[in-house]
C-alpha cells in the first residue's frame, strides 16, 4: 500500500503536465494561508465587536509577530520542498530523505531559539512593532496564547511539504 502511493506521488513529478503538478502542490499552501486569514478575520470581527480600541490595537500588534513565525516555517517548507522535488526528479530518494529530516528538525531547533528568544525579548519586539505603554499589557496577553504554540507554528507549518509527506517519500 505505501509502496503504491509513494509512485502515485512520484508519478505527478513524472509524467503530469507542469500545471497540474504545480496546482496540485500549490493548493495545500494556499488552503493553509486562507484558513490563517480567516482565523484572524473572526478573530478581529469577535474582538471588534468589544469597541475597544486597546484590544483591537493588541490584535494588530500581535499579527507581525505571528507571521515571523509563519514566514520561518515557510521558508524551510518552500526551500525544502524545491530541493526535494529536484532530487526526486533525479531518482535521488536517500538525498530527498535527507534534505526531509534536515528541514523538519531544523524548523524544530529554529522554533525552539526563536521561542527562547521571543519570551526574553517580548517587551522590546512589542516596541518595535509600535506598542504604546497602554496597549503594551493587551498585546503582550495576546501574544501569550502565540508563545505555546510557536514551536509548532514554525516546524509543522501546513505548506512545508517536506514534513507532510515525510512518510510517502
Amino acid at each position: 500500500m505505501e509502496k503504491k502511493m509513494e509512485n502515485k506521488n512520484l508519478e505527478v513529478f513524472r509524467k503530469a503536465p507542469v500545471p497540474q503538478a504545480v496546482l496540485k502542490n500549490v493548493l495545500p499552501a494556499m488552503a493553509a494561508m486562507i484558513m490563517v486569514l480567516i482565523y484572524n478575520l473572526a478573530d478581529t470581527f469577535f474582538i471588534g465587536q468589544t469597541r475597544n480600541a486597546i484590544l483591537i490595537a493588541a490584535v494588530s500588534l500581535a499579527m507581525p509577530v505571528f507571521l515571523i513565525f509563519m514566514a520561518v516555517g515557510t521558508v524551510f517548507g518552500v526551500g525544502g520542498t524545491s530541493v526535494i522535488s529536484r532530487a526526486l526528479g533525479e531518482g535521488r530518494k536517500d538525498y530527498a530523505k535527507k534534505v526531509c529530516s534536515f528541514c523538519m528538525w531544523s524548523c524544530v531547533i529554529v522554533g525552539v531559539v526563536m521561542t527562547a528568544l521571543f519570551l526574553v525579548f517580548m517587551d522590546q519586539i512589542l516596541m518595535l512593532v509600535g506598542a504604546s505603554p497602554g496597549t503594551m499589557g493587551p498585546a503582550k496577553h495576546r501574544l501569550e496564547r502565540y508563545k505555546h504554540c510557536s514551536i509548532r507554528r514554525v516546524s509543522l507549518r501546513d505548506d512545508s511539504t517536506p514534513v507532510r509527506n515525510v512518510e510517502t517519500l
